[in-house]
C-alpha cells in the first residue's frame, strides 16, 4: 500500500452500459465543489409500475401447468452439493459466420423453500430477432417442451421439484448474436459483432432468482437494464472455428486451459454472468495490482492516439487507472475475489459491466488525449466498481437501479478524492453540476421516456444523494457504510431496505432530510432501525 493510500485512508479513519451525455469542455477548470445539499425538486410520485411475474410454486395461478402422464425420475430430488447453479456449457463458435451451437447443462439447486412446479429462465439473447433459437430441452434423461415469451424461458417440470432437491436441466440452442448498428444494437454492442470484434454477453440463459412467490425476471425496456441474476459457477469448454491464429479471447475465467490450438476451458466460480469478446486484432498488455489480481486489458490497434506530443497508448492508461481503482476499491469495500479481472475496447457507444469483464467504449480512447479530465478515466474507473455494486452485491436494476449505479458514478467521485485531489471540484462540475439533474433517485427504469433523464436521476441525483448522506453521518461512518452493505449483500440480490438498515438509528434519523429530498418515498423503510 502506497503512502498516498495510507494518508487516504487514515483521513477516512479520522474524518468521522448509459454513462455519458455531452460535456463542457474537460480542461475547463472548476474553482469550487457544487452545493450538493440543493434544494427539493417538484417532480410527479412516480405511478407504481406493473409487471408480469411468474409464480415459483405451487398456487392456483400455475395449474396450468401440465400434469405428467407418468411418474418420470428426471425430477427426482437428487443431491445438491453446492447451493448454487452450475452451468457446464460446451460451445462451438463459428467466428466466420458469427454464429455459435451450444448445449448447457445447468445444475439447479431448489433452495426457494418452496415446492416448485417450473422454471423460469433469463434468455436475454431472445430479446433480439433471430439471436436464440431451441433445439430441445431435457430435465435428465427426459425431453420436456419449454415455451419462449420474450426474454423468459418456461420449463414445466414433469414433477414437483421438492425444496432443498436440484434439478438438472440441459439445452442444445443456437446463438446469432446481431450486427452492432445502431439504436438497441449499438447500445447494448456487447451481445454483437462488427468488423473487428464480436461479443457474447448474456448469451447463455440462467435461471431467475425467486423472491418469496415471485421469479424475479423483469419486462425488458430500452432505458437502463432489467437482468436480475443469481450466483452461478460456470465451466464453459469454447471451440472456435474459422479464425485466423490471430484470435484473441477475453474471457473473466479463474482457471483457463487451452485443450487445442482452436479449443479452450474455462472455469469461473461465483460470478452472476459469463461474458466473452473475441477478436483478431486484439492487443493484450497487463499488470498486476498489489493484492495480487491479474488485469489484463484488451485493446485495438488504434487506441495508440496522437496527441500534442506525438502518441500516447490510451489503453494502457486506462489499464493503469483501472487497476489502481480495483485496488482502491478491495482496500475500501473488500476483496475483489477473482485472480483476474479484464477490460475491452468495445465498438459500440457506451461501458458495460460484467462478472470479472468490463467493456469501455472505442469513443473514450478515441477521445483520449492524456491526462484523467476525460471520460476514459471517468467511466473504465465507474466501470472497475461495479465489480462491488453489481457482481459482487446484486440488485434489481429495473426496480431499484440507483443500488449499483449511483454507488458506481459515487465510486468515481472517491478515486478522484484519493489520486486527484485537485480535480474534486472539476469531477462535480464535469460530471453532475453541468447537467443540473433533476428526479427522484429511488425511480425504476420504467418512469423514463429517455436515457438523459435516466441518468440524471438515478445516477447524478443519486451521487450528490449519496455526498448528503456522507455529510450527515460523517465520513467514517459513510465508508463503514459502504464497506457493511458490501459485506452484507455479497452474493445476494440486495435490496433498499437493506442498505437503509445498516444505518444506526440515530444515523437513520440523521438523513430524514436527504431521505425527503432525494427519494419520492422516503418514509418506506421507516420501519428500519
Amino acid at each position: 500500500m502506497n503512502t498516498q493510500r495510507c494518508l487516504f485512508l487514515l483521513m477516512l479513519l479520522l474524518a468521522g452500459c448509459n454513462l455519458a451525455a455531452p460535456a463542457p469542455d474537460a480542461l475547463t477548470p472548476v474553482a469550487t465543489v457544487p452545493n450538493v445539499r440543493i434544494a427539493s425538486v417538484d417532480t410527479p410520485a412516480p405511478q407504481p409500475t406493473t409487471l408480469r411475474l411468474v409464480q415459483a410454486v405451487e398456487t392456483p395461478a400455475a395449474t396450468a401447468t401440465p400434469a405428467a402422464t407418468t411418474a418420470p425420475t428426471s425430477a427426482a430430488c437428487v443431491p445438491q452439493p453446492e447451493r448454487r447453479p452450475r452451468h457446464t456449457v460446451t460451445a462451438t463458435l463459428d467466428y466466420a459466420a458469427k454464429t455459435a451451437t451450444v448445449t448447457q447443462q445447468i445444475d439447479y439447486p431448489n433452495t426457494s423453500g418452496a415446492r416448485l412446479l417450473e422454471l423460469v429462465l433469463n434468455v436475454e439473447a431472445h430479446r433480439w430477432d433471430n439471436a436464440f433459437a431451441l433445439q430441445t430441452a431435457r430435465l435428465g434423461t427426459e425431453d420436456v417442451t419449454a415455451t419462449l415469451q420474450g426474454n423468459r424461458m418456461i420449463v414445466p417440470l414433469p414433477q414437483p421439484l421438492e425444496p432443498d432437491c436440484a434439478a438438472v436441466l440441459t439445452l442444445d440452442f443456437t446463438v446469432r448474436p446481431p450486427r452492432v448498428g445502431s439504436g438497441l444494437a449499438a447500445f447494448r454492442g456487447f451481445f454483437g459483432y462488427g468488423e473487428r470484434q464480436m461479443n457474447l454477453a448474456y448469451w447463455l440463459p440462467v435461471v431467475a432468482p425467486i423472491v418469496g412467490t415471485e421469479w424475479l425476471i423483469r419486462e425488458p425496456d430500452s432505458i437502463g437494464e432489467q437482468a436480475v441474476l443469481a450466483m452461478a459457477d460456470w465451466d464453459v469448454t469454447l471451440t472456435v472455428d474459422n479464425a485466423s491464429g490471430d484470435l484473441k479471447i477475453a474471457a473473466p475465467a479463474d482457471e483457463i486451459e487451452q485443450l487445442a490450438p482452436n479449443r479452450w476451458r474455462y472455469q469461473f466460480y461465483q460470478a452472476r454472468d459469463f461474458a466473452i469478446s473475441l477478436s483478431e486484432v486484439f492487443r493484450v498488455q497487463s499488470v498486476t495490482t498489489p493484492g495480487g489480481v491479474v488485469v489484463e486489458m484488451y485493446s485495438f490497434p488504434d487506441a495508440i492516439r496522437p496527441n500534442a506530443v506525438g502518441q500516447t497508448d490510451s489503453a494502457l492508461f486506462a489499464l493503469q487507472e483501472a487497476a489502481r481503482a480495483l485496488q482502491q476499491y478491495s482496500d475500501l469495500f473488500g476483496p475483489y475475489p477473482h485472480r483476474r479481472m479484464v477490460i475491452v475496447q468495445g465498438d459500440f457507444p457506451d461501458g458495460m459491466e460484467f462478472s470479472g469483464l468490463v467493456f469501455v467504449s472505442t469513443n473514450w480512447f478515441y477521445q483520449y488525449e492524456g491526462g484523467v479530465r476525460n471520460f476514459l478515466t471517468v467511466i473504465t474507473v465507474h466501470e472497475v466498481s461495479h465489480q462491488w455494486w453489481y457482481a459482487r452485491v446484486g440488485n434489481d436494476p429495473a426496480l431499484a437501479p440507483w443500488l449499483d449505479e449511483a454507488l458506481a458514478t459515487y465510486s468515481e467521485y472517491i478515486y478522484y478524492e484519493e489520486y486527484y485531489p485537485e480535480l474534486k471540484n472539476w469531477w462535480w462540475d464535469f460530471r453532475v453540476g453541468w447537467y443540473n439533474p433533476t428526479g427522484s433517485v429511488d425511480s425504476t427504469v420504467y418512469e423514463f421516456d429517455n436515457v438523459r433523464d435516466y441518468i440524471n436521476a438515478v445516477y447524478l441525483r443519486g451521487v450528490q444523494m449519496l455526498h448528503n448522506i456522507r455529510e450527515d453521518v460523517g465520513t467514517e461512518a459513510f465508508f463503514r457504510l459502504l464497506a457493511d452493505y458490501a459485506r452484507a449483500g455479497s452474493g445476494q440480490i440486495a435490496t433498499p431496505a437493506l442498505f437503509w438498515s445498516l444505518l444506526t438509528p440515530e444515523q437513520f434519523a440523521a438523513t430524514r432530510d436527504t431521505r425527503g429530498q432525494f427519494l419520492s418515498q422516503p418514509e418506506i423503510f421507516s420501519g428500519s432501525p
